[in-house]
């Protein structure tokens, strides 16, 4: 009698399930860096989009208290602003619970002079974050 061989063992389910394994064990922290890596970029253009809008502001009325039309953040961050009536400082701080909570740039921050910074990051630089 003929026997026909239809569907899988168990052993090559099994091989199956720790080839995924080992693809996704590997591949989850890159994946997880890549869109942290995407969300700094958000986050540092939307910085330099408020610092547009805060020097359009000052450039008409001599001051950068009372701007309006700034953004309060995105889903990672809040934005903070200082203003006096000759300066003023953006930061953008990471928002706990989110997936930026812990990311190693910290919180972007940029000054009326044009100066980028990080605080609370560990181990890069304003450079590595900024990506400038």
């Amino acid at each position: 009698m003929r026997r026909s061989n239809r569907g899988f063992t168990l052993i090559e389910i099994m091989i199956v399930i720790a080839i995924i394994g080992i693809v996704i064990t590997v591949g989850y922290p890159s994946l997880t860096e890549y869109m942290k890596k995407g969300r700094r970029a958000e986050i540092a253009g939307l910085l330099s989009e408020q610092a547009q809008i805060l020097e359009r502001y000052y450039s008409k009325n001599n001051r950068y208290t009372d701007a309006t039309g700034l953004s309060s953040g995105n889903d990672f961050y809040t934005i903070n602003l200082v203003p006096t009536d000759q300066s003023f400082t953006l930061t953008a701080v990471r928002k706990s619970g989110s997936s930026m909570a812990t990311d190693k740039c910290g919180d972007f921050k940029i000054t009326n002079t044009g100066v980028r910074s990080v605080e609370n990051a560990t181990g890069v630089t304003a450079k590595d974050c900024w990506g400038r």
